[in-house]
């Protein structure tokens, strides 16, 4: 198993200080499968409204979807306005349900890094390095393994998404805004 200490988030989407897609840290196999599932169900949703009361997603991704993979989804626009969610996100040696609370701090701090970089706070590089001094937390999980996908927002309950067909799992977190099509 690797060393928790070596695990450091990397991060995959807009920023304000920036001029378009923004990458680091993270595998080209996940951005590719990832970008394309956000454009399909969660773009659009980030779109609706001020980015700042859109919600700041929580997830936990299993083998079965696109790996181990866990961090925050928040919405974000590049410098000309273009809006794309920010993820922030770091593999895990386990993709084990339990991290959703053992790990709460751990989300927190990359949901407050991620809001100042989407606050036009830092650029990439800045975000970089800030995200260095966040390494996946040594945590001990017992949980159930998650082949899927599991999202949450901060203080609720963990939810399981259908990959395939996110759309009524994904509509609670963004009331008020269209379905997908």
């Amino acid at each position: 198993m690797p060393d928790a200490a070596l695990i450091l988030p990397g991060f995959f989407g807009k920023l304000p200080a920036m001029g378009d897609f923004v990458t680091r840290r993270l595998p080209a196999s996940f951005v590719g499968r990832w970008d394309r599932w956000i454009s399909q169900h969660l773009v659009h949703r980030f779109s609706q409204g001020s980015m700042e009361d859109a919600p700041v997603l929580r997830f936990l991704l299993g083998g079965e979807t696109f790996g181990a993979m866990t961090g925050v989804i928040l919405a974000s626009a590049d410098r000309a306005g273009r809006r794309f969610p920010l993820t922030i996100a770091a593999a895990p040696p386990l993709a084990a349900a339990g991290i959703s609370s053992v790990a709460a701090d751990w989300f927190d701090a990359l949901e407050a890094t991620g809001t100042s970089a989407r606050d036009n706070k830092m650029d990439g590089d800045g975000l970089a390095t800030c995200l260095a001094a966040l390494p996946y937390p040594a945590i001990n999980v017992s949980d159930d393994m998650t082949p899927g996908m599991i999202f949450w927002t901060r203080g609720c309950e963990a939810v399981e998404i259908d990959a395939d067909a996110p759309e009524i799992t994904l509509d609670p977190f963004f009331p008020g805004a269209p379905g997908d099509a």
